[in-house]
């Protein structure tokens, strides 16, 4: 069922403002991002994003996320190294590539 919360009027620029009452009401606070969606019926939705850096887009591809899914379930299941330190850490990233076929080491 739909609730209608208030009204809101757009001035010849084109701008309107969310009244305060309206903010509580859909918990916006300052500087919150509103994506506008049409429904399939032809009404509209606000709907409150955030944005993710260019930097960090890797992360939420598909790939990466059942990527690193996988490793979480390993590491619940016990399938993991612990290394004590650099150096046995390098020998063991170091024997890794070595039984990859990754060639020879590059320092």
């Amino acid at each position: 069922m739909t609730q209608t919360i208030g009204c809101l009027t757009i001035d010849p620029k084109g701008r309107t403002t969310l009244p305060r009452e309206m903010r509580d009401a859909l918990g916006l606070s300052p500087d919150t991002l509103l994506r506008v969606d049409r429904t399939d019926s032809g009404t509209f939705e606000l709907v409150p994003v955030e944005l993710v850096p260019r930097d960090q887009m890797w992360f939420h591809a598909p790939e990466t996320q059942s990527r690193i899914a996988a490793a979480e379930e390993d590491f619940r299941a016990g399938r993991f190294t612990h290394t004590r330190g650099s150096a046995e850490t390098q020998r063991y990233l170091d024997s890794l590539k070595e039984k990859n076929g990754a060639g020879s080491k590059k320092r």
